[in-house]
């Protein structure tokens, strides 16, 4: 009941301001497609620029910002982007080629968030000296990976199918995971009568490890078993069906349905999310005694429209966040934190694909492991997570360390990534477009 009310509050807040908003938003859009496709720059990453633009209009006269009115709540993003971005990712991942790389798409996504939070963590406590929550407050938002700069990546550069549903994969299931740690560790904070501030030293924490692993896993299992029940019961409904809008608006309401009921029982509902996206793709799309060709290319459209309306909010809500001159006055800080970062994430990705390798039937070469690792890069979910942090005096550092280090994870990874892929994966061992 809870997240329910959170989110009519979430809606109502933002509809106060609709007749602002989608003129302005439908406008950058138009204006952004037209700069990349003029100057070979990807979308997104124009959108991330519009949004730096306007953060920066106060500093002239014309204030854009003031004339919107307009402050996204990092919430709309938690409830009302990421799950929409993970059910159409996960939707359109076949599940033949999901079971070809699932046991590593899932140990990327759990134990290896769990790895990197634990790498960063440490390294930030005794190489930049952060107090240890706070540190681990940080490595746990900037552990998950992005699943839509992944996607928008993939539509650049081609790579082997089964490389990009792995690393679609990880992102879509990662998100959940960080979320997931990130707040045990300010659940945490708060039984230590704390709000991420100096006095939470390592001695002075009193943590069950058995207890938060039982956590997790309830919270993590829970997620699969809501999507998975939501998705069932209405792949029955689907069968009283037979119109392209009532078929739509059922898949919709899984959607939003799998994440509403799954975070008002305490469990993931981007877990719940990423299920229901698997199940209707592969099981409900499938019986064309349900759902019929026409149907299917409809919902089909509908979906990557709403995926391409969630990306584009998601990387203007980045651009929005971008505050460029604290991220100036602390760049050897954010320098430091990005290396950090990046070595975290190198720590949880290579151990695990080794291991699959050896243990499993799944192989990834070496080619495969570095693009998994380059491609780690931080979007909208780490902004919205440091946002949603407690008062304290930590907050703004916070803030600004995650900015500067998702603003380098878009402009140097996915430079680095573009040119490593076009390297490695010559256009003729791909095909098809991921």
């Amino acid at each position: 009941m809870k997240s329910i009310i959170i989110m009519a509050d979430v809606v109502f807040t933002q509809l106060l301001r609709i007749e602002y908003l989608i003129p302005i938003f439908l406008g950058t859009i138009f204006i952004a497609s037209l700069i990349s496709s003029k100057i070979k720059i990807p979308y997104t990453m124009v959108l991330v620029g519009v949004g730096i633009a306007i953060s920066l209009s106060h500093f002239t006269g014309f204030n854009l910002a003031n004339i919107a009115q307009f402050k996204v709540d990092p919430k709309l993003i938690l409830y009302f982007i990421v799950p929409p971005l993970i059910f159409e990712a996960m939707m359109k991942i076949k599940h033949e080629e999901f079971k070809q790389i699932q046991i590593s798409a899932l140990l990327l996504s759990t134990v290896g968030i769990l790895l990197a939070t634990l790498v960063g963590g440490f390294l930030l406590v005794y190489v930049a000296g952060l107090p240890f929550l706070v540190s681990f407050a940080f490595a746990a938002l900037i552990a998950p990976t992005d699943a839509a700069i992944v996607i928008e990546v993939f539509k650049r550069v081609r790579v082997p199918k089964l490389l990009a549903t792995l690393m679609e994969s990880e992102a879509s299931f990662n998100d959940a995971t960080g979320v997931i740690i990130f707040s045990s560790i300010i659940a945490i904070a708060a039984a230590q009568g704390s709000s991420l501030g100096t006095e939470n030293l390592v001695g002075k924490i009193n943590v069950n490890i058995i207890e938060e692993i039982e956590h997790f896993a309830l919270v993590f299992f829970g997620g699969i078993a809501i999507g998975l029940a939501i998705s069932a019961a209405a792949h029955r409904l689907h069968k009283l069906l037979d119109d392209p809008f009532s078929d739509t608006a059922l898949s919709v309401a899984v959607m939003f349905g799998s994440v509403v009921v799954a975070n008002s029982l305490g469990v993931s509902g981007l877990i719940a999310a990423a299920v229901a996206g698997l199940y209707f793709g592969n099981i409900t799309m499938r019986f064309e005694k349900i759902i019929s060709p026409k149907v299917r290319t409809f919902t089909s459209n509908f979906w990557e429209m709403i995926a391409f309306f969630a990306n584009s909010l998601a990387f203007l809500y980045l651009g929005l966040s971008m505050d460029l001159i604290r991220i100036g006055q602390n760049l050897p800080l954010i320098a430091l934190a990005f290396v950090v970062v990046l070595a975290a994430r190198a720590a949880s990705t290579y151990p695990i694909l080794g291991l699959t390798n050896k243990f499993t039937k799944e192989n990834t070469p070496k080619t495969w492991r570095n693009v998994v690792m380059m491609g780690g890069m931080r979007g909208a979910l780490s902004v919205a997570l440091v946002a949603t942090l407690p008062e304290s005096e930590f907050k703004e550092t916070l803030q600004t360390i995650t900015f500067g280090v998702v603003l380098a994870s878009l402009i140097i990874q996915y430079s680095v990534l573009a040119r490593y892929i076009k390297k490695a994966f010559p256009e003729k061992m791909s095909e098809e477009q991921p």
